[in-house]
Order: structure tokens, then C-alpha cells, then sequence
């Protein structure tokens, strides 16, 4: 059985550049493009939106017969279609999948602002699974098989190994090929993209592997990154032509045909508009509020709120930067995440989250801000600000100060007060039984402020590791009773001191204390920073504001699309020195540290300057234009590249690896694979295809079935890794 795959003859009119072969030249306008990608709108993350922007690019430069068709998952199961998109509820089957398409070329017409490519651009679905743990859709079919052999022309795959990690059933939809079933022993030239596809571009965008070190339990870490790595390599090196990863923070996939290289570009409504009278003016573009009324800070952060983004960063920047002036930075965050809530307490600290939270809630974010900024920016020393900090941002803590000026009024209404809970003890206990369970959550209420307090949650602690006290207050109320006629009215009682903190325990939750409890040393600051999380926005919503920096510590990023869009708009960018950010070192507003004091003065420098104003051929290369023409270059193999690795053996090694990987789904029965995706919805493969109506072909349902015998399944994978070895 021979597994060389027959070139296709172009039908192309366009000649290729020179050296170029004719396989590899995406410049010729007519020529067909399938772009797959593993996410899809609503769902705004990078592998959504920039796959689909590249689509449109390519779809405005068609001509002739060439088509670009953008192929999206549809989560099948309702439940996980809620997860991945908890604002959005698409209906089951062929109508959840027109509502979606429709929301799709909405967001074309209204956000990318190309009407007539959104009418034009064709868009296949595929049948996947979200797997919430992943924070990944994977997919339940060979994607490639769902594309008709005579549309196959360029496949571009966005995540390439996150597309092929498990090679999963085939649906023929060639007329030609009905009569093979997907679990049929049959040896064949089927090896997946770079057999059907004259071109197969792959575009990494995420580091699995760092993330398997970051998210899997220690001590599993370097196992499950490197298996990973291992498989991802194998799929790329199958599976794609020309490997492009978008920044050198990535690991290596296949040295001998892969490249670095941006390729992406921003929306035009970050460049467009009044950016272009700037020029003369020497302005930048942020001398509008337009923020709904709200006042603009000047310093931002967008993004996803979690710890992976940086945070725990900033927030020793914002000490460095106190160290060094006297006062934090005021920042404004937009986003949302998982973590939001732990990002919260260790930038406002446990002590000033309760007070700041309600007044967030209540002045949507505003308050919190103005008061917070008046006390840290007021240019005294920190060491004197000290006193004030307390007075104007803890505001919980103003009984405390008080009683620092008043303190004997306060010690006799504190005795009045006790007395007469004492007088009417009885007279409650007695109304507790009789009214149950309402009385309890009234009294519960009643008892709120106290239950806030630290001398509480101290008794809490000491009631739980030593019950015994319980005993010991209840023979001293005995004690009390008999001899409180003779007891001096004007003193607080023991008894009674403990009596209250045990009513207390016995009405307050155990989870309360610990939430209150600092988890980190940021939760213990006793000045707040003075930082307002104002929610998800988009990006482009604050081109014309008066934030001018933005501050973006991460560096788990391949290439943050954030920091391209801010640089786009005419802003500062305070980014740290990492190979993941090295596209951006060109643009003069980007701003690069490596120490904490390079960061401190990089901010004093954006917030005391104007930014430069982009000259025409600096922002011309955000644009997707730009993006197009870097990866027709980067897709692009020489002729003399291309013979040096046929000549080596190279290609057709990745070949029969592809077809090892292949071979291997049918050792994977239908119970691994259910253990690993779940249960199946019934779901006919038929609607999947393009035109939606089958054209008469057979009904084929989804289904991880597999009839081949385990033993032939052995040795179909076993003749496919001795093939491997024997090549010459």
C-alpha cells in the first residue's frame, strides 16, 4: 500500500512569485480558502475573533470563483452551549445554528463595519463539546472529512494541534466514497489535511504546554506539559505544510518548516477616524470623554481578571511606585473572570473591601474611586498619610476612632446599652420560642454590626477548638442569677461578655470568617490602592477618553492582541521585556521595563508626556492589510525549500505519522473516548455540510462506535508504525 499523495494540478491562472511554488502562494486572489478555528462568536476570545477577522480580509480580496468558507464548532449539548455562552440561548440543531450564524454577520456589519463581506463569507459549522476543566471546545468529528474534496484548495487551521489532538471519526461526504464507513478496515490515502488540501497552514496561537504546567496538580506538572508538547508536535508536523507561531515565546513544533511571525491585525475602528489629524496637530487621539458620564482615569488595564494576567505584579508595582512618590496610581480595570473577587480583596485589602464593595454597588464604581484617589494622591509622605488613610478609606473603622476622642461617653452608652439586654433577656428568649424561625433571622439582622466585628470572630475561633467553654457560661449564668440582685448594675458582667459572642457564634455563619480572613499579603494592606474593576468593555470604547497608558504586566500571552489595539489607538503601553511583546518594541509609545524601578519610571514618564503621534507607515502595520501581507510571506515555500525537504525525507516522515495518528482512533473503543467527551447527542453529520441539505447522500449519525475488530485495529496501527521506521 503506497501512501504517496498525488499533487494536485492547479487550475490557477495566477503565477506564482518567483521561487514560490505554486502550492504555497496565497496571494492569488482566486484560489479557495477554508479557515478552522476551535472557538467561535459569541464567545469574544482570540481564537474567535481574530480567525474570523482573517476570514473577511481574504473574502474582500476574492475574485473569480475563489470562496472563503470560516469553519466554527456548534456545541451540540444545550447545557455546555449556556457555559460557553451564558448570555446567548441558541435553540437545538439546524435553528440554534442559523441563530448563531445571524448573530455572527450581525457583529461583521456592526463591529468590523464590512457589509459586504459578511453577505459573501461562507460559514460551516462542526459538531464539538465544551470541556469546562480544559476551558477548550473540542470536536466530536474529523473536521476535514466535513469538506467536500472538490472545494479543498488552502486550509488554514488556527490552533492546529488543538484541532487534531484526538483523531476522531471521519464523515465521507464524497458521493464517491458513501459506501466507506468511518470504522471500516480499510487501508487508504486518507491521512487527513495535507493529503486533501494542496496548502495547509497552521497558526499557533497558545502555549499548551506552559499551561499544563500551570494548571495540572504538582508533581504532575512536567509530565502532563511534556505529553502535551509531544502530541502537539506530532499533529502540527502531520497535519500542516507551514507551521507560523506569532511570537517566539512559543516552543518549538517543527524547525524545518515553521516560522515567527504576527498575523494578526486590529479592527479598523481602532485606527480609523480622527487619528488621522493628529498628524498635523501633534495631538494624540484621547481628548474626548465619551465615557457615559463617567470620570476617565488615565491609567487602565483591560482584560481577563486573573492571577495569570499579571496582577500579582502590578500590585508590587503600585508598592514600588508608593515607595518612590508617596502615593499608589490610580487604575481603572475592565473585565471580568474567575478570580475577580481574590483580584479585588488584594488590591482594596480585607479590612476596606466590605465598605468599598457597597459602594461600588450602590455608585457603580464611582464613589469608591474619588474617595480612594483623594486619599492616596494627595502628595504628603506616605508615613503621614498614614492616620488619614485609616480615617477616609476604612470607614468601618470610624466607631474604633471615636472612641479614641470620647472614650468615657462611649464606655457608659456601651453599659447602658448591655443593661438594658439584660433587663430584657428573658422577655426575648421567651419570643424566640414562640415565633421560631422568623425571630432568628430578624435577630440575626439586628446583630449584623456586631458580627462584623474582630472580638467576634476571636470568640468564634475559641468556642470551636475549646467547646468545654460553652459548660463554663452556663454555669456561670446560674452563678450570676442567684447573685445578681447584689450585683452592681454599672459593670459588664463576664457572663454576659460571653453569653453575647456565644449568641453570636450560634447565629453566624462558618464561611463568613474565612472569607474575611486575608489569604495573601496584599489582603493585610491597610491603605487601599486606589483602583475602580468597572466590568467587560470593549476596547475600542476608550479610544477617544482620556485614559492615555495601559498598563499590561502579563506574560502568559503569545502576542496580546490588548496591547496591540492600545498601540493602534495612540496610547502609552507599559509592558515587561519578554519575547511574547518583542512585535511591539518598534512603536515608540511602547514602553519596555525588566525591574520594578524601570516600571515605576516608565509610568511617571507616560503620565507627565502625551503620547507620540503614529506616522501613517507605523499604523499602517496594525492594519489587517498589513496582517494579510505578513502571512502570505510567512506561508510562503521556495521551490528550493520544498526539494531540499522532500530530498531529506522529511515530508513524507510526516506523512506516515499522520497516518500512525490516524490508525490510532480506531485502538480508542467507544467507552475511552465517552469517558473523555461524554455522551453523544444524535446528531446527522449530513447537516453539516455546507449547502445543509446532503444533496440526497446517506443519513450518517454521530457516533463513536467503533465494529472493527480490536485485533485488526493492532495491526492496521502496527503496519502504520513499522512503515514509519523502514522508510529509507
Amino acid at each position: 500500500m503506497s501512501l504517496e499523495i498525488e499533487t494536485k494540478h492547479s487550475t490557477l491562472n495566477h503565477k506564482p512569485t518567483s521561487g514560490i511554488t505554486t502550492a504555497s502562494d496565497l496571494s492569488d486572489t482566486s484560489r479557495s480558502i477554508h479557515i478552522v478555528t476551535t472557538a467561535s462568536l459569541p464567545w469574544l476570545t482570540g481564537t474567535a475573533v481574530n480567525p474570523l477577522l482573517r476570514a473577511l480580509y481574504f473574502q474582500k480580496t476574492r475574485t473569480g470563483n475563489g470562496k472563503v468558507t470560516l469553519v466554527i464548532p456548534w456545541v451540540v449539548k444545550e447545557k455546555e452551549r449556556l457555559e460557553v455562552y451564558p448570555d446567548y440561548k441558541f435553540d437545538n440543531g439546524k435553528v440554534g445554528r442559523k441563530q448563531q450564524e445571524e448573530l455572527i454577520r450581525k457583529w461583521i456589519v456592526e463591529k468590523a463595519d464590512m457589509v459586504e463581506e459578511s453577505k459573501r463569507l461562507r460559514i460551516q459549522f462542526y459538531p464539538a463539546t465544551y470541556q469546562k476543566l480544559l476551558g477548550s471546545i473540542l470536536t466530536l468529528v474529523d473536521i476535514c472529512s466535513l469538506i467536500p474534496e472538490e472545494e479543498a484548495d488552502v486550509a488554514i487551521l488556527e490552533e492546529p494541534e488543538h484541532l487534531n489532538w484526538f483523531s476522531m471519526p471521519s464523515y465521507y461526504c464524497s458521493s464517491k466514497d458513501k459506501t466507506i464507513q468511518h470504522d471500516d478496515f480499510i487501508p487508504s490515502n486518507d491521512i487527513g489535511w495535507t493529503a486533501k488540501f494542496q496548502h495547509v497552514v497552521g497558526i499557533i496561537h497558545t502555549n499548551y504546554p506552559a499551561y499544563a504546567r500551570a494548571g495540572v496538580m504538582r508533581g504532575s506538572r512536567t509530565i502532563a506539559s511534556r505529553t502535551i508538547h509531544a502530541l502537539s508536535k506530532l499533529v502540527c508536523r502531520s497535519y500542516c505544510h507551514r507551521i507560523i507561531k506569532l511570537s517566539d515565546t512559543l516552543p518549538v513544533f517543527a524547525e524545518y518548516k515553521e516560522c515567527v511571525c504576527n498575523v494578526h491585525g486590529v479592527r479598523s475602528d481602532f485606527i480609523k477616524g480622527d487619528v488621522n489629524d493628529h498628524d498635523d496637530e501633534g495631538t494624540n487621539n484621547n481628548a474626548t470623554n465619551t465615557n457615559n458620564g463617567k470620570e476617565d482615569g488615565t491609567i487602565y488595564f483591560i482584560g481577563k481578571i486573573l492571577w495569570a494576567k499579571g496582577f500579582q505584579y502590578l500590585l508590587d508595582c503600585e508598592e514600588k511606585f508608593r515607595d518612590s512618590t508617596g502615593k499608589y496610581f490610580p487604575i481603572d480595570i475592565f473585565g471580568g473572570g474567575p478570580e475577580m473577587e481574590q483580584v479585588k480583596r488584594a488590591f482594596f485589602g480585607v479590612r476596606g473591601m466590605s465598605t468599598i464593595v457597597e459602594k461600588e454597588t450602590n455608585n457603580d464604581g464611582t464613589g469608591t474611586l474619588q474617595e480612594s484617589r483623594s486619599t492616596c494622591m494627595t502628595g504628603n509622605d506616605s508615613n503621614d498619610n498614614d492616620d488619614d488613610n485609616d480615617e477616609d478609606d476604612h470607614h468601618h473603622d470610624d466607631d474604633d476612632e471615636h472612641e479614641g476622642t470620647n472614650s468615657e461617653t462611649v464606655s457608659n452608652n456601651q453599659e447602658q446599652e448591655t443593661e438594658t439586654e439584660t433587663e430584657t433577656e428573658t422577655e426575648t428568649e421567651t419570643e424566640t420560642t414562640s415565633m421560631g424561625e422568623s425571630h432568628d433571622e430578624q435577630d440575626g439582622h439586628d446583630e449584623t454590626t456586631k458580627v462584623e466585628s474582630a472580638y467576634y470572630q476571636l470568640s468564634q475561633i475559641m468556642l470551636k477548638y475549646m467547646p468545654f467553654l460553652e459548660d463554663e457560661m452556663t454555669n456561670e449564668e446560674k452563678e450570676s442569677q442567684s447573685s445578681s440582685s447584689s450585683s452592681s448594675s454599672d459593670k459588664l458582667s463576664t457572663l454576659q461578655t460571653l453569653k453575647d459572642g456565644l449568641h453570636l457564634v450560634k447565629s453566624f455563619q462558618k464561611e463568613t470568617l474565612l472569607k474575611k480572613m486575608p489569604k495573601n499579603k496584599y489582603e493585610w494592606r491597610k491603605t487601599p490602592v486606589p483602583a475602580r474593576f468597572l466590568g467587560p468593555k470593549d476596547h475600542a470604547a476608550l479610544k477617544c477618553t482620556n485614559y492615555k497608558v495601559f498598563v499590561n504586566p502579563s506574560i502568559t500571552e503569545v502576542l496580546c492582541t490588548t496591547s496591540a489595539e492600545a498601540l493602534a489607538m495612540g496610547k502609552f503601553v507599559v509592558m515587561p521585556k519578554h519575547p511574547s511583546n518583542e512585535f511591539f518594541y518598534q512603536f515608540p509609545n511602547c514602553l519596555i521595563y525588566e525591574t520594578l524601578d524601570e516600571f515605576v519610571k516608565k509610568v511617571k514618564y507616560a503620565i507627565d508626556h502625551d503620547p507620540v503621534p503614529l506616522s501613517k507607515e507605523l499604523r499602517y502595520i496594525f492594519t489587517w492589510e498589513a496582517a494579510m501581507d505578513r502571512l502570505i510571506d510567512a506561508a510562503a515555500i521556495t521551490e528550493a525549500e520544498w526539494e531540499m525537504l522532500e530530498a531529506s525525507g522529511k515530508m513524507q516522515r510526516d506523512k506516515r505519522k499522520a497516518w500512525i495518528h490516524k490508525e490510532s482512533r480506531k485502538m480508542f473503543k467507544r467507552d475511552i473516548l465517552k469517558s473523555i467527551l461524554g455522551d453523544l447527542p444524535t446528531e446527522d453529520l449530513k447537516d453539516y455540510e455546507i449547502d445543509g441539505n446532503g444533496d440526497g447522500r446517506e443519513h450518517q449519525l454521530l457516533t463513536f462506535d467503533n465494529s472493527s475488530p480490536l485485533i485488526l485495529a493492532f495491526f492496521s496501527l502496527l503496519i502504520a508504525i513499522l512503515s514509519y521506521f523502514a522508510q529509507r
